[in-house]
This record gives C-alpha cells, sequence and structure tokens, in this order.
C-alpha cells in the first residue's frame, strides 16, 4: 500500500470493501475456519460446468490453499487461523496415507495433503505449500515437524529443479512452470524458509525468462526476479487477449488417483479445467508495474 499514490489506495479500498463480505459463502467448516474453491450452497460447484455441479461427487473438499490465501486477505484473527493450524497434522502424507503420485523422491516427507477431505488420498503442489508458508509466515507460527518437511519438500524441489521435470507431478493444481516458479519466488522473498535455495532459484528463473515466449508468462517472470533482487527488462506488452486468455490454475480431474494407467493420462489436458480470472491477471499486472517502479 505504501508504494499507491492516494487515488490508487482509495480504489484498493474500495475494491477490498466489495471483496471482504463474499468470503463467508466459501466457508464451509468454522470449527477449523477452513476455506473451499466452490461456494458451500448446494450446486455452487462448477458454476459453469452445467454438468458437473448437477453431482455432489464432484464437489471438492475444502483445501489448505484456499484457506491460507483467504485468512490472510480476510485479516483472520490469531486464535481462528491457530484452529487450522492445529488440525493440519492430521492431513499430512504418511499420517493415515501415503502420497502415491507426484515425484517419488518426495514421498518420505511428512508433508501437508491440499486437501482437507477425510478420504482423500495425499497430493502435494509446490504452489499449495508456497502459500502455506506464506500463511505460517504471515502469522508467525511456531514450525512443526510437518512444517519443516514442507520446507524440505520445497528446497529439494528447487535443489533438483524437479519443475523441469514434471510441472504437473510438482503443481498439479498450478502446472505451468512460471507460475511455479512465480511462488516459489514469492515464498522465498516474503519468509526465511527458502534462504538456502535462493540462488539456485534464480538462476533457473533466468534460465526460463530467456525462453519463454509468451508475453504474459515472461512478466510473471520478470516479477519473480525483481522480488528476488534482479531486474530484467521486458520488452513485451500486456494487450488485453493475454488478461482474457491466461489461464492461472487448474483443476485436474485425474490428479489424486494412483492408478498408473490413470497417472500416465492425467498431466493431459483434456482431463484440465482451466480456470482464467483477468481481474486476478490485472492484478498481476499492477504487481509488476509496482516492483519495477520500487526496484
Amino acid at each position: 500500500m505504501d508504494k499507491f499514490t492516494e487515488e490508487e489506495k482509495n480504489i484498493f479500498q474500495e475494491i477490498e470493501k466489495e471483496l471482504l463480505p463474499n468470503l463467508p459463502y466459501y466457508t464451509n467448516n468454522p470449527d477449523r475456519n477452513s476455506f473451499n474453491f466452490w461456494q458451500k450452497d448446494k450446486n455452487k460447484h462448477f458454476p459453469n460446468g452445467r454438468l458437473l455441479n448437477r453431482f455432489g461427487k464432484f464437489k471438492l473438499p475444502d483445501d489448505i490453499d484456499t484457506t491460507s490465501l483467504a485468512q490472510m486477505v480476510a485479516g483472520t484473527e490469531y486464535q481462528e487461523a491457530l484452529k487450522t493450524k492445529k488440525v493440519l497434522p492430521d492431513h499430512a502424507n504418511l499420517h493415515r496415507y501415503r502420497i502415491l503420485n507426484g515425484h517419488k523422491q518426495l514421498d518420505r516427507y511428512k508433508a501437508y495433503s491440499t486437501w482437507f477431505g477425510e478420504n482423500m488420498p495425499i497430493e502435494f503442489d509446490v504452489c499449495v505449500l508456497s502459500n502455506y508458508l506464506l500463511w505460517v509466515n504471515h502469522f508467525g507460527f511456531e514450525l512443526n515437524k510437518n512444517d519443516q518437511d514442507c520446507i524440505g519438500l520445497l528446497c529439494e524441489t528447487v535443489e533438483n529443479a524437479l519443475y523441469f521435470k514434471s510441472g504437473f507431478k510438482s503443481a498439479p493444481e498450478y502446472p505451468k512452470t512460471e507460475v511455479i516458479l512465480y511462488h516459489l519466488a514469492r515464498t522465498a522473498s516474503n519468509t526465511p524458509f527458502l534462504h538456502k535455495v535462493k540462488p539456485k532459484l534464480t538462476e533457473d528463473i533466468q534460465t526460463v525468462y530467456l525462453k519463454t515466449w509468451h508475453p504474459f508468462g515472461q512478466m510473471l517472470l520478470q516479477s519473480s526476479l525483481l522480488k528476488l533482487g534482479v531486474k530484467r527488462d521486458t520488452k513485451t506488452r500486456i494487450f488485453s487477449k493475454y488478461v482474457e486468455d491466461y489461464w492461472w490454475f487448474t483443476a485436474g480431474l485425474l490428479s489424486v488417483y494412483s492408478n498408473p494407467l490413470i497417472q500416465r493420462i492425467a498431466s493431459n489436458s483434456l482431463f484440465h479445467f482451466r480456470f482464467v480470472c483477468p481481474a486476478f491477471n490485472y492484478a498481476l499486472i499492477l504487481e509488476n508495474q509496482i516492483l519495477n517502479k520500487a526496484f
């Protein structure tokens, strides 16, 4: 906010005023203060899906990603966020279930699964865990064994550049390489948790930056480098068509299944629902402009 002009602050506050009253529509379990990607009311999941919203089977459980981001935006009180923190170990790898997909070398980590669901398979997503660690840092929670394993999983992902081997296995909900790197850079620059891998992460982002042709993807990588203290100029302009088309998040319908045959086809875009939010894309452009201005 300190980088905004007075006029920009007023616009932001108006947007915030309209946004915050909508968050309760996405709250499912007040005992743990968790949030859902979909509104909690009946048939609100996949609202434009025509068919999928008719079946409760396709309604996803609450998730750590939405919960951590929503609580930070909503200004949740520490004690209320602590309720969420206390139930998270029940949804960690090796507590009741073992992860059966993703990168096999990471399956020893007792890191958190994306989902709160009682019977959901374990799923690791480095972007989800990056947002979770932002939340941990935001509230100043003491790190437990699971948190340490979340950090270890992210560090090993960077050290071995696993996102280059398979973006989908690294982040089934955010499988684009530039989006994965953006999340990691944001966490590395705002928390102490990824300090030891910042040089390697910066090097990898520079490598991808030089090879990326899509203007929006290049802008995200530039923002990532700026967060890490590296200035790279992008000569591309972000036209409205990119804002309307660039998808950030995907629902991989087969991502949690462990069957070898299903795993082989799970990364195919035919089985993905890709979500585009122009308003969010404009926010990413605004962030990029502020980062450039502040550098």
